[in-house]
């Protein structure tokens, strides 16, 4: 079988959700993938460019960005010359006029459901190609049974056709044990001796403002650190409670330095009120770190009874108050951790993403 995989997402130094999802796929079908010819498309400059792959997988260029009308021509193109017997879009973006079998990935519809949070072309792009597209599908691939309810009841479309494949998380997302390496990276990174983790985009359903707020409301003097973008309305916040000296900023980490800055902090916290997996606070819980995460989405599913849950975001107040009591338990959550850290790891893998993938696309292509 000849099958097709968008991977243009991928960029150097920019491996979001949707992009690490691709990558882990592909590397997976390595050894996974071998009874078939797999084609990688990507556009100029991708890291995929530079690696070594197997005889059974091919990188293919194209000239059409990631995101755009010249995708909607130039794929279908490439999968006709190349005699593709199933596309995968791994994502929400893929060509309505697909002359193959199209298998897509949706992670989430937060382009539906927050859709006054994106521009008029992003909510004419998604209600014109995204919705057409998952109705035109052999079947969607999606990574919470949060996402695929929210996708049923959305797209209209039959629950036979919607499958879900859990994300995963890499081997090296684990408890780091070598001092001198932590020292390292907390010197790197500028890191406080003791601290409280966010790692997320600012976006509104994000809601790291609503979460410095009732940091900031709180009694906990131990240091706040964001790993986002510097914003000044958050310094001016924290400012005028008298604990900007406690509000820190790092604007990017390497992948390979997160497990340790996790196993460094005290409480991972992650806010967000709409999240189609959340991968942040399953990495940290994999390196037995304590998490609170809001008790609504996909992230209850996620994080199961090893996780703490905040209470609603928008009363600031009492979730400053849930932050204090959270951090008085940390501690003995964190050696619960240490212990589950393998069991989380296996229940979620990349390797079984990859198997059950497989499996449904040689299900749905005849021979």
């Amino acid at each position: 079988m000849h099958i097709a995989i968008d991977a243009r997402m991928i960029k150097s130094g920019s491996m979001h959700g949707i992009a690490r999802y691709v990558f882990q796929l592909l590397a997976c079908l390595r050894e996974q993938g071998t009874a078939h010819e797999i084609y990688m498309l990507v556009n100029q400059h991708n890291p995929l460019l530079e690696l070594a792959w197997p005889s059974h997988m091919h990188v293919a260029c194209i000239s059409a960005p990631w995101i755009g009308f010249r995708e909607q021509w130039q794929i279908p193109l490439f999968l006709r010359k190349h005699r593709i017997d199933l596309f995968h879009a791994p994502s929400f973006i893929a060509p309505l006029l697909c002359p193959c079998p199209l298998v897509m990935t949706i992670h989430d519809l937060n382009h539906i459901v927050l859709r006054q949070f994106y521009t008029p072309f992003h909510q004419f792009y998604y209600h014109l190609f995204v919705k057409s597209c998952i109705r035109r599908s052999a079947f969607v691939l999606t990574v919470s049974q949060f996402s695929k309810r929210e996708i049923l009841s959305t797209m209209g479309i039959s629950e036979a056709k919607v499958f879900v494949t859990y994300n995963g998380v890499e081997a090296h997302y684990q408890p780091i044990d070598d001092i001198r390496w932590l020292a390292y990276i907390r010197d790197l990174y500028e890191l406080p001796e003791r601290f409280l983790l966010c790692l997320s985009n600012n976006k509104p359903h994000k809601n790291v403002k609503q979460l410095v707020e009732a940091y900031c409301l709180s009694q906990i003097e131990i240091p706040l650190v964001l790993a986002c973008e510097v914003d000044g309305n958050l310094i001016q916040l924290a400012d005028s409670h008298r604990k900007k000296h406690l509000l820190y900023f790092v604007k990017f980490i390497e992948e390979s330095h997160l497990p340790a800055v996790y196993t460094l902090a005290e409480l991972f916290v992650y806010p967000s009120t709409y999240e189609g997996f959340g991968l942040p606070p399953l990495e940290a819980l994999a390196c037995g770190v304590p998490v609170a995460v809001s008790n609504s989405t996909s992230l209850p599913e996620v994080v199961g009874e090893s996780g703490f849950f905040l209470p609603p975001i928008s009363d600031t107040k009492i979730v400053a108050q849930a932050l204090e009591g959270i951090l008085e338990q940390s501690a003995q959550r964190r050696l619960e951790l240490h212990r589950q850290a393998q069991e989380i790891s296996s229940k979620f893998s990349w390797e079984k993403m990859t198997k059950e993938t497989l499996l449904l696309y040689e299900s749905h292509i005849a021979p």
